[in-house]
């Protein structure tokens, strides 16, 4: 049995949370015991799952457990990674979890600390880093590459042989032409279109995309 304690709480934690629930219906070996949060005490619950510690106390938790990072603030993907970082969790200990209607491709890499959500699709010889979020509906083409801490954003596509580095994160409705790179912890607005390379720390906004900031 996969025992998982997600870090983060409300929002972004129970779209972890309903992947969870959705595994067990299909059979799968796994169980949520609870929530790391800074905001909500001990004991206390989100929804029906308990409040266990803040997420530095992750370390308390018998060694059985695997942890989701699910902290996630929009705009803020930098100081996202940075809290990560300073937790020191073994990847080792993060756990990968894949919505069952998710389609996973033949060649598919995927890192420690991954989440695929509903329905979303990634084609063959796609390689994912530790500790991405791909959203529902999302679309990484074949051999698409994404680096650690990246945010793919639901009905997202991603064409073959593009790079998303670090600490990306790519809102709603986009589309990230084939062989574009994109530049670590820049932000890709909802619906925006990108066709060619964009710079480290950019935010990306429009059809076709223009820097904004």
């Amino acid at each position: 049995m996969k025992k998982v304690v997600i870090i983060g709480g409300g929002g972004n934690g129970l779209v972890v949370a309903q992947i969870v629930l959705d595994l067990i219906k299909t059979g799968e070996p796994i169980e949520l015991v609870g929530f790391l949060n800074d905001n909500i005490p001990v004991g206390e619950h989100i929804e029906c799952w308990p409040v266990l510690g803040a997420p530095h106390e992750w370390d308390r938790l018998d060694g059985n457990i695997s942890f989701v990072y699910a902290l996630l603030s929009v705009g803020k993907m930098k100081v996202r990674a940075e809290k990560f970082k300073q937790l020191n969790i073994p990847q080792s200990r993060m756990a990968t979890v894949v919505h069952p209607s998710a389609s996973i491709g033949f060649n598919v890499k995927l890192g420690s600390g991954v989440v695929v959500a509903a329905n979303a699709v990634l084609q063959p010889g796609a390689k994912v880093g530790d500790n991405c979020f791909i959203r529902a509906n999302a679309n990484l083409g074949h051999d698409v590459a994404l680096d650690d801490l990246v945010d793919i954003g639901p009905n997202s596509t991603l064409c073959g042989y593009a790079h998303v580095e670090e600490g990306v994160q790519i809102a709603p409705n986009s589309v990230v032409r084939d062989s574009v790179r994109v530049g670590a912890y820049s932000t890709v607005a909802a619906g925006a279109a990108i066709f060619k390379d964009v710079a480290p720390g950019a935010t990306m906004l429009g059809n076709p995309a223009k820097r904004i900031r």
